[in-house]
């Protein structure tokens, strides 16, 4: 989950020159209209490229090598086969396939680079319409870059052992004004659909399936997540901040109107991975970050929880981060649906382990809908009774306030400290603000 260090430039090399629109040997060719957008997109006399069936990865390598700024590339439908990490330099570029499983960059026999598409210090990147699959490491890497828009754009592994999968499927890191709009992502063996330590980012319509995490957010500063299809992951959505990054203080997220279901896939993170910590069968959890809005979305068959609130502290890691917070505060969650759940936690993972052991204490012997792990900062002045504005307005949903906070491992047990009265916890906080990416509703050119 950290950031990796800024490579150094490729292709020094290479000539320095804009590649034209005319066919070639090494396979660029006149569009077909056959890309998402592309007939327009390469009508603009010396400014695009488009690439048919075949062409040859030397022809495409050296295109995004010496591409102009605001330079647009085009793919056909079919197969495209790459060794080496397809890297973008120059403002304002365009990669357009003809559909997500029509257009795939197959990067099954990669040698070199960790990346498969890997975009870094630029502005106004576009990315639509392609696969992405079997990367060596991440799928799509976007680093330090203002103005992302991630359109039907899918990362994938089809590999049969899941632990040697890249770690991230869709991944922009430190930037700003990010859109993923209809992305796919499955098989990550941390998360799918990623937005790190990042400002004002969409994430809407899109499916994350088979992987450890989702769609995740971590560290970042406003975000919308909305209209997703989160299934069948070990974890659907989380919402997390961590210490000793770049960006601290992960706030004014809304999670709403996706679909949140079956996420009870084993986890299968490499050692020491902080998602390696969350149970199989949690739908979502919102750890150590403030100003957090749940709603209006669908939770259904998630076995361990269906959705939690805890602060870092139950990762029992030593934080070494003076600057870090490790608490969950002004966390709104109201008006979603709950249904199934809660009735098989991962006991293979310490919080699920503790919640399987004492499942028979509550309701049904089932893990109520919303947990908090009651874990509060001793200095927090919110209101008696809930300092960190935990509020749930949840009418006919099960409620716990677990008290981890008063567990000892000589004389207390969950089942004699968890309290199922939800009362001290109806609160209603002010909404958090939606978020506005520009050229976010413009839809593709």
């Amino acid at each position: 989950m950290t950031v990796t260090t800024a490579r150094a430039a490729i292709s020094i090399g290479l000539l320095l020159v804009a590649p034209s629109c005319t066919s070639s040997d090494g396979g660029a060719a006149p569009n077909d209209g056959g890309a998402e957008g592309g007939a327009a997109a390469c009508t603009a006399a010396n400014k695009c490229t488009s690439f048919a069936a075949g062409a040859a990865e030397d022809a495409i390598q050296s295109a995004f090598a010496t591409a102009a700024p605001g330079w647009t590339f085009t793919f056909a439908a079919g197969t495209y086969a790459f060794t080496n990490e397809l890297t973008i330099g120059a403002n304002g570029v365009s990669v357009i396939g003809a559909g997500i499983d029509r257009t795939v960059f197959d990067f099954s026999h990669q040698a070199s680079g960790s990346e498969g598409i890997f975009a870094q210090n630029v502005r106004d990147l576009r990315l639509e319409g392609f696969t992405v699959q079997d990367t060596k490491g991440n799928g799509v890497k976007v680093l330090s870059v203002v103005g992302v828009v991630l359109r039907r754009v899918k990362a994938t592994w089809t590999g049969g052992d899941a632990t040697a999968h890249g770690g991230y499927g869709l991944y922009p890191v430190q930037s700003e004004n990010v859109l993923l709009e209809g992305c796919v992502a499955s098989g990550a063996s941390d998360s799918g659909l990623y937005i790190g330590q990042s400002k004002n980012v969409i994430v809407r319509d899109g499916e994350a399936f088979g992987n450890v995490a989702g769609i995740e957010i971590e560290n970042t500063f406003s975000a919308d997540v909305y209209g997703n299809d989160a299934h069948d992951n070990t974890g659907g959505i989380l919402v997390f901040d961590l210490p000793e990054l770049q960006q601290l203080g992960g706030h004014g997220v809304r999670v709403h109107d996706n679909k949140i279901h079956d996420n009870n896939t084993a986890n299968f993170a490499p050692a020491g991975n902080i998602v390696g910590n969350v149970p199989a069968g949690t739908g979502s959890f919102v750890m150590a970050n403030h100003d957090v809005e749940f709603f209006h979305n669908t939770f259904t068959n998630n076995g361990t929880v269906q959705l939690a609130v805890v602060s870092y502290l139950v990762v029992q890691i030593p934080i070494k981060d003076a600057s870090y917070y490790p608490y969950p505060a002004r966390i709104s969650i109201h008006d979603n649906t709950f249904s199934g759940g809660g009735a098989s936690p991962d006991s293979k993972v310490q919080l699920g382990l503790l919640l399987a052991t004492y499942r028979s204490a509550f309701p049904d012997g089932r893990i109520p809908d919303v947990i908090y792990d009651g874990i509060v900062d001793p200095k927090a002045t919110g209101p008696q009774g809930n300092p960190m504005q935990i509020c749930v307005k949840q009418p006919g949903s099960h409620f716990s306030d677990l008290h981890f906070d008063q567990l000892d491992s000589i004389g207390s047990n969950l089942a004699q400290v968890a309290v199922m009265d939800p009362a001290g916890f109806d609160c209603t906080l002010p909404p958090v603000d939606p978020v506005t990416v520009p050229g976010a509703d413009a839809g593709a050119p």
